[in-house]
């Protein structure tokens, strides 16, 4: 597996929990990014995008294409780890993560997991697997959305806390 990578949030297509499942563990993500000490969150998982677009087909490959149309920077889906892209998103910082190529850098990823280097991973053990679970994903719920996009539908109907918010506006 490659050493972690920094990426946008408009570079991560995300997963739909909307609102985030656990305000405390957005505050908590929010407070070490905003305190400049991102580098020690864990990085994300991630596909690159090629691996798992091939897999969509009909209204899923329909409404797939509209987002790539409009969002072509677009190049990971993200597996794990909404909060800490939402955290890097409202606080301007860049996205650390592990961009699995082949069914290898899971299982190293696993052995992080239990040396404490990555405090959890709940993904598949395998390429195709994620491949799957995130064709499923997508074909129950024909919503694609970079980390960025999502943060600002959080904003706009303020389903996050309002220091975040101000946070997100007064460093623009």
């Amino acid at each position: 597996m490659k050493a972690p990578q920094k990426l946008s949030p408009n570079q991560i297509i995300t997963l739909h929990d909307f609102p985030l499942h656990s305000e405390q563990v957005l505050k908590l993500y929010f407070r070490i990014y905003q305190k400049g000490s991102g580098k020690i969150i864990p990085p994300c998982p991630v596909l690159n995008r090629k691996l798992v677009e091939v897999s969509f087909s009909g209204k899923t490959k329909d409404a797939y294409d509209e987002f790539m149309s409009n969002n072509p920077q677009a190049e990971y889906f993200l597996l794990d780890g909404s909060h800490k892209t939402t955290a890097a998103a409202l606080t301007g910082m860049p996205v650390s993560v592990m961009v699995y190529q082949e069914d290898k850098d899971i299982k190293e990823a696993r052995e992080l997991v239990s040396l404490g280097e990555i405090m959890s991973l709940t993904v598949q053990d395998s390429i195709q697997g994620n491949v799957n679970e995130l064709k499923g994903y997508f074909d129950e719920k024909l919503i694609f959305e970079t980390v960025e996009e999502k943060t600002l539908r959080m904003i706009e109907e303020r389903v996050i806390p309002e220091y975040m918010i101000e946070y997100y506006h007064q460093r623009r």
